[in-house]
């Protein structure tokens, strides 16, 4: 069971971390969304938070700050936090999902209410050996850092977090923070709105837009196994072959019982 009133919760102090950290000039946080889909429809969701050196010299106790029990008790897997060779900070979490169904449970949970991903839903249609995945929904960041604190905390503190830092320094969320959704599905792309990854990555990404418009992630792709059609193609040939056999020497049988037959002198 996909619990999401922890996962959220957790989530939202994760990033709450990381938006606090937008009030830092010269300082970078990155966020990656992924989605990684198998032919057969399992996979996996991650999210890698990466904060750059700057970022960890002004806040050197960042690492023991970054909390993930309740996401770990919701059933996400957690590495880090871990310091990259540049001297930022790195966290990484993700979950396993076995259907489509589950990877979009998954996805509302990293969305939250008002967070980056709206709507998003996987979906497979056709056969095992030649199916159509589709990727629905948009990406969109409205109420600048209110969209990384959930109501009750904007309550508390009446209003988003650090809003007032940030008009004062005159900082755009996006000198600070980029978040990138990278989904890798099954097949040949054969639409989409993204943009292609590097050689030899079969998935596209989209750059979230921090200035509140919204970017569709309309993507279908298409499956065919191969190598599935040609051994079920095979198993029919042997099929029909083995009738054949079957039946050719039932036929010689018959006729050979049937020329003994003939020659039995009868008494």
């Amino acid at each position: 069971m996909i619990r999401a009133g922890r996962t959220a919760r957790a989530a939202a102090h994760l990033v709450g971390i990381v938006s606090a950290l937008v009030v830092l000039a010269s300082c970078r946080v990155d966020q990656t969304i992924t989605l990684d889909v198998t032919p057969k429809g399992s996979g996996t969701v991650t999210v890698l938070l990466v904060a750059d050196a700057a970022v960890v010299a002004k806040v050197p106790d960042l690492a023991a700050d970054v909390r993930t029990d309740d996401l770990e008790k919701a059933g996400w897997d957690v590495d880090g936090p871990d310091t990259t060779d540049e001297g930022g900070l790195r966290v990484e979490i993700s979950r396993d999902f076995a259907t489509p169904e589950q990877a979009t449970a998954i996805m509302a949970q990293v969305g939250g209410q008002d967070g980056p991903m709206r709507g998003l839903a996987l979906a497979r249609s056709g056969k095992d050996t030649n199916s159509t995945w589709t990727l629905a929904g948009a990406l969109q960041i409205t109420g600048g850092l209110g969209a990384f604190i959930d109501k009750a905390g904007a309550d508390l503190i009446g209003g988003a977090p650090f809003a007032g830092e940030v008009s004062d320094a005159g900082l755009e969320i996006g000198e600070a923070l980029g978040i990138e959704f990278v989904a890798s599905l099954p097949g040949k792309i054969e639409a989409t709105t993204g943009a292609a990854r590097a050689t030899g990555d079969t998935g596209v990404s989209w750059r979230v837009p921090m200035d509140g418009s919204t970017i569709d992630v309309a993507t279908t792709a298409v499956n065919v196994d191969v190598g599935a059609s040609v051994a079920r193609l095979g198993r029919g040939v042997l099929r029909f072959l083995l009738v054949v056999w079957v039946v050719g020497t039932l036929g010689l049988l018959a006729v050979v019982w049937w020329k003994n037959r003939a020659r039995t002198p009868r008494l």
